[in-house]
């Protein structure tokens, strides 16, 4: 009598469609793939290169609308299945950003990258819960019409405010009190150009940002008496001053006082009123014989282009951005010109005075975002104007954050390509489990 012996069960060609491996290994792949789609559509779409920044603010701008799709083409899943992919596709896209971010000049993304979470994570809870709201209450068609209606929500800017709330944060706050400054200028910083008279004036952004740090007073008139009042003073594209102003700015500076000067030899500050109007800024600087007695020489630009500056103020790297700017020569020494030739440092006496070959910069277009939020810090295009406020602080003795805080611009010099390779990485080896399981599959 023999007996019968039965052969091993083979092994399955492939795992169980319910095993943890490959779920975990699909969720992974499904995070990679909105990770890939959220850094792709922000750099392409979104114009990542020519927005000048160096973090995830345009990134965080496209997550809801992806988050969207990725909760009704995940809703027929479990709770725990769902959830996990969103936890999973936030943690990913933030370190893929970060890194990416990082190899374009970036030094701390985290904060940012964890504020996004935030916001995200609170966008896809109220997705899910939308969804399975419309599931109860209608079936598939129920939940096609929540989306429908989220879709909805969505183009609506109002409905953003509270995610942008989580996503940009708040701004830095002005420390200690506001320095005094004295204000002297042609352009059309206090009223714009209508006037006071007008009802429709109103100061200009620059004057706004900089009456957030400082406590302005505009002076009509430079003489020893309104000038003894202060320490502080910004001249910016000034009116033509009689010598006896000169003499008492001259005096002032001499005798302690701080100025930052801007004289522009080329004003390209869009205007509406006619040629010859008293009310226009004059279009060439008028301070040259200022200038001449201080040991400085003002030459026109050769091209009227823009020009892009990263400076380190020692608060951090801020960005200027000029148009048609002049350039300083030394004829003198009490004047020192750089870091470039748009710029000196003049040590008079016992006062001392930056000195900028450009006013255009104080114009909205300049350093102004679109949109009614354009002067924020999550919105504005470059650091003018807190620039300015940093120098005059300086000048002043004081150390302060601003109210508006830092950007963190891209590096020109930057290698795109590493930034690309650093933001792939973590990216490919999400899926790179999946793509291990589907190849075993077709062995």
């Amino acid at each position: 009598m023999t007996t019968a012996t039965s052969s091993p069960t083979p092994p399955p060609a492939h795992a169980p469609a319910n095993d943890p491996l490959r779920v975990a290994a699909g969720l992974l792949a499904a995070a990679a793939a909105y990770a890939a789609a959220e850094i792709l559509l922000g750099v392409f779409v979104g114009d990542f290169s020519g927005w000048g920044r160096a973090e995830a603010l345009l990134f965080f701008a496209l997550r809801p609308w992806l988050l969207l799709i990725g909760a009704v083409l995940i809703k027929r899943h479990g709770w725990r299945t769902r959830y996990s992919f969103y936890a999973a596709a936030l943690l990913l896209a933030a370190l893929s950003e970060s890194l990416f971010l990082i190899g374009l000049g970036a030094t701390s993304p985290w904060a940012e990258a964890a504020r996004g979470i935030a916001a995200g994570a609170v966008v896809a809870l109220v997705f899910d819960l939308a969804l399975a709201a419309g599931v109860w209450l209608g079936g598939r068609a129920g939940r096609w019409t929540a989306a429908a209606l989220l879709l909805v929500l969505l183009a609506l800017p109002a409905a953003h405010r509270p995610y942008e709330a989580i996503a940009i944060g708040s701004g830095g706050l002005v420390g200690g009190e506001k320095q005094d400054l004295m204000l002297v200028s042609a352009l059309p910083l206090v009223w714009g150009e209508p006037g006071p008279l007008d009802p429709g004036s109103r100061p200009a952004a620059a004057y706004r940002a900089l009456a957030e740090e400082f406590t302005i007073r505009p002076l009509d008139v430079l003489d020893e008496a309104n000038l003894a009042r202060g320490r502080l003073l910004l001249v910016a594209q000034p009116r033509a001053l009689a010598p006896e102003e000169l003499v008492a700015l001259d005096q002032w500076v001499r005798d302690g006082g701080r100025a930052v000067i801007l004289t522009d030899p080329r004003l390209l500050w869009p205007s509406e009123l006619p040629l010859g109007d008293i009310r226009r800024a004059p279009g060439i600087g008028l301070l040259d014989p200022l200038l001449t007695h201080w040991g400085l020489r003002l030459e026109p630009p050769e091209k009227a282009r823009a020009v892009k500056q990263d400076l380190d103020l020692g608060a951090g790297r801020r960005r200027l951005i000029l148009f048609a700017p002049g350039r300083f020569v030394p004829t003198g020494s009490d004047c020192t010109v750089g870091p470039t030739v748009e710029f000196a440092l003049c040590r008079i006496g016992r006062g001392r005075a930056i000195l900028l070959a450009d006013a255009d910069m104080m114009h909205d277009r300049l350093w102004v975002g679109p949109g009614s939020r354009g002067t924020e810090r999550h919105a504005r295009v470059s650091d003018n104007v807190l620039i300015l406020a940093d120098w005059l602080d300086q000048l002043g003795g004081v150390r302060r954050s601003r109210a508006s805080g830092l950007v963190q611009w891209q590096d020109e010099d930057a290698d795109r390509r590493l930034a690309w390779l650093l933001a792939l990485l973590p990216i490919l080896a999400a899926a790179a489990p999946a793509a291990s399981l589907r190849l075993r599959r077709r062995s």
